[in-house]
């Protein structure tokens, strides 16, 4: 059995790296990989200095984009859902950094560290293997600064020449990985599309979580933050085009209305739902808690991911809703298309009278049958192959350089 430390460095400080921290650990925990792999965590502790620098970044960044603030979105609120994504597992409480890392990796006496994404330095001994969640700055230039685009290239140059490998979220990564950072392809473990069901996402009730929001009547869901390459607006035009056939019909959002590239972007995009009229029937509800997003998402009618890009297909709501057996609509762009199986469509990206006939399409179409307890089996299988494909490749790497 092979003694693994995942560190919840970079990950604890948004909402999609806890979402993929909860698929590594359901992985590594499935009933054969948990044979194998001996999991312990390492979970940083900010100083306080570092606790008021967050908090300030965050207030600034609400206040630029004219929200109020988000409790699911700050620190203590992240901190909270990774204290209780991690409970019950082997916890080695240490510093924000490399540093940190490494203490807790000797403490629990670590194999090797999977994934990091901080690099651990050349005088670290352990093996470990580096994230890289994609590379949108080199296909989306215009959303990033110049110096944003070097310190992007600067950290991944910086992971892979530290890591013995790499792990992502999909192939079109793997490839970009390989192309644009020479690693070997033997090297890099590119997971495959793995949606799934927990027992638990089935515990909060739909009706009540839908009171506590205001959500009256059928409606259409988007989770997704309120960042410019989401393309919102492109769902916007497509909805108001809806108005005529589907007048009951609303569309829920959630995700955090703040884009840190574009702070007024939010404010944008409430300008273009009050010039198309759907502001009635729109509803912003910023960050909410995993149960009650989870809740509105078995509640929808169908799943709209308007993106223009991801790591991985469709990001995190695909997988949650294919996992669910939920219907969804999603751009037809390279990464999504790794979603091939489930109840899944996809429109050409951009397309607002494609996406607005695709959603009047599976509207008039009844609902996929499905039960808790056949999603959760369906995931459990999912999980399990996910957990051997990780356990073979960190065994490979483990292997590497031994006689």
């Amino acid at each position: 059995m092979k003694r693994v430390l995942l560190p919840l460095h970079g990950y604890i400080g948004w909402n999609g790296g806890l979402d993929l921290v909860r698929l590594l650990i359901s992985a590594m925990r499935s009933e054969t990989a948990a044979t194998k792999i001996d999991l312990h965590i390492a979970f940083p502790k900010p100083t306080a200095t570092q606790r008021l620098l967050l908090a300030t970044l965050r207030h600034w960044r609400e206040w630029l984009a004219g929200t109020p603030p988000e409790s699911a979105g700050n620190q203590s609120g992240l901190r909270k859902t990774a204290e209780d994504l991690v409970s019950g597992l082997s916890i080695h409480s240490c510093t924000n950094d490399s540093n940190g890392i490494l203490s807790a990796a000797i403490e629990c006496n670590a194999d090797i560290v999977f994934p990091t994404m901080h690099p651990l330095g050349r005088h670290a001994k352990i093996k470990r293997i580096g994230y890289i969640f994609d590379f949108q700055h080199r296909y989306i230039p215009e959303l990033f600064s110049s110096r944003a685009q070097r310190n992007r290239d600067r950290q991944f140059s910086r992971i892979a020449n530290d890591s013995n490998g790499i792990v992502v979220n999909s192939r079109m990564v793997a490839r970009d990985v390989a192309r644009f950072l020479n690693v070997k392809e033997d090297a890099i473990l590119a997971m495959p599309f793995t949606p799934y069901a927990l027992p638990w996402w089935f515990d909060s009730d739909i009706a009540t979580t839908q009171m506590r929001y205001g959500i009256v009547g059928p409606y259409i869901l988007i989770c997704n933050h309120f960042w410019k390459h989401k393309d919102h607006a492109t769902a916007f035009r497509a909805f108001a085009q809806l108005n005529h056939t589907h007048q009951d019909l609303h569309l829920v959002m959630t995700g955090d209305p703040i884009d840190h590239r574009e702070p007024q972007h939010f404010g944008q995009l409430i300008s273009l739902a009050k010039s198309l009229g759907i502001t009635d029937r729109l509803h912003f509800l910023g960050l909410i808690p995993k149960a009650h997003q989870l809740a509105l998402l078995r509640g929808c009618r169908l799943l709209v991911q308007p993106t223009l890009f991801e790591g991985g297909p469709g990001g995190g709501s695909v997988y949650e809703a294919i996992g669910m057996n939920i219907p969804a609509i999603v751009s037809d762009i390279v990464v999504n298309r790794e979603a091939d199986f489930g109840p899944i469509s996809f429109f050409r990206a951009g397309d607002v009278n494609e996406l607005a006939n695709a959603i009047s399409d599976r509207l008039a179409a009844p609902l996929p049958a499905s039960s808790p307890d056949d999603c959760a089996k369906n995931g459990r299988l999912r999980l399990e192959h996910l957990g051997l494909e990780i356990d073979g490749y960190l065994s490979r790497i483990l292997q590497i350089g031994q006689k």
